[in-house]
């Protein structure tokens, strides 16, 4: 993850920006039932036949990797997929300020201050369900905010 902030300050006026390029998070298809028989801790890992991910251009968010390629392993044994086989989106945010102080007096000032969030409105999806045979398996459901604008008035005494 990168993050490179600025800060400007021209006229009174201070302008600042953040800019987040992150590569995709990493994840590992589970399974909904152990069925090891050998008490282990949580889901297992699920059995992978082929290559589970998608060339760039054929990922959509009805089908971020091909769901096919996995199976639920045989009673009493682990899966054969290794961790974090399969990469979710990277993310791309871009957030900029500008404030400026206002003197009312020598001891008293106003601040005006606006924010903007996502400031291209680039969408930055979440990983997609990672449960096989769980409801919506392969399927990106959740994404980050879209662009946010925030305004405010500060009065410092």
């Amino acid at each position: 993850m990168t993050k490179h902030p600025m800060r400007y300050v021209a006229g009174g006026w201070s302008v600042g920006a953040v800019a987040t390029l992150q590569s995709a998070a990493p994840f590992t298809v589970g399974t909904q039932t152990n069925t090891t028989n050998a008490f282990s801790a949580g889901s297992l890992r699920a059995d992978i036949m082929r290559n589970p991910n998608l060339p760039s251009g054929d990922r959509t968010l009805g089908r971020w990797f091909d769901t096919a390629a996995f199976a639920q392993p045989a009673n009493y044994r682990f899966g054969n997929q290794g961790i974090n086989v399969l990469r979710g989106d990277g993310k791309t945010n871009f957030d900029f300020s500008i404030l400026r102080n206002f003197s009312i007096r020598e001891d008293s000032k106003v601040q005006f201050r606006a924010e903007i969030f996502n400031a291209f409105n680039h969408p930055n999806f979440g990983l997609p369900a990672h449960t096989f045979g769980g409801p919506g398996f392969g399927i990106v459901s959740a994404s980050d905010p879209g662009r946010r604008i925030q305004l405010g008035l500060r009065f410092v005494w």
